[in-house]
């Protein structure tokens, strides 16, 4: 009975044997290479840096605001500080009065256009009362000789003169009204419409005072 009891031990315990020395053989070769995996130092791991793309500085194009147009006019006559301005383009009269400290309580604003368009260089005089009051009947052009004093003439006396028409009387008496009284007749050039041969037409009809 003994002996069959031992013939089955030694039959089992061969397999068993058999593991326990494959077990060993892998704790001797795998510890080392699992102590080497452990006592490595970490290796550093590489990410994309996500501002190296901002390294160079970024250049923003910028477009330099224009500098506004601007009129440079004279102001002169019955205004508190008569002296030259700068007013922005598209300015009208009434802000070159305004500018030079609006109008002075003997000031004829109803002779003046306020709200005509400036230009650059242009002269506007304000005309007093007194200017103002001067008598607007005068003479009409006739074969005796008179001259039309272009200083006060009125718009229906101005068509009266050869080669006049409305358009262009209207002009005379707005650019007498914006720039001040004619200084000489030879001023009269200076209106839109009057040339050279217009000029020679009437000038031996018209006076300046």
């Amino acid at each position: 009975m003994f002996e069959n009891y031992w013939a089955w031990c030694r039959e089992r315990s061969a397999p068993i044997a058999l593991g326990i020395a494959m077990l060993g053989l892998c704790v001797a070769v795998g510890g080392p290479l699992l102590r080497a995996q452990l006592t490595r130092p970490p290796q550093a791991v590489e990410t994309a840096d996500p501002f190296a793309t901002l390294a160079e500085p970024v250049v923003v194009a910028t477009t330099a605001p224009l500098a506004p147009a601007v009129l440079v006019v004279y102001v002169t006559g019955a205004v508190a500080h008569p002296d030259v301005y700068v007013v922005s383009e598209g300015a009208r009269i009434k802000d070159a009065v305004v500018a030079a400290g609006g109008l002075r309580n003997d000031a004829a604003g109803a002779a003046i256009n306020l709200a005509a368009p400036l230009s650059d260089a242009q002269h506007i005089h304000i005309p007093s009362l007194d200017e103002a009051a001067e008598p607007v009947e005068v003479s009409k052009v006739s074969s005796a000789g008179d001259l039309l004093n272009l200083n006060i003439a009125s718009a229906a006396d101005l068509e009266e003169l050869p080669g006049i028409g409305a358009t262009i009387a209207a002009r005379i008496v707005e650019y007498r009204q914006a720039n001040g009284p004619f200084t000489s007749t030879d001023d009269l050039r200076s209106v839109a419409g009057v040339g050279d041969k217009l000029f020679d037409q009437i000038k031996d009809s018209i006076r300046v005072e």
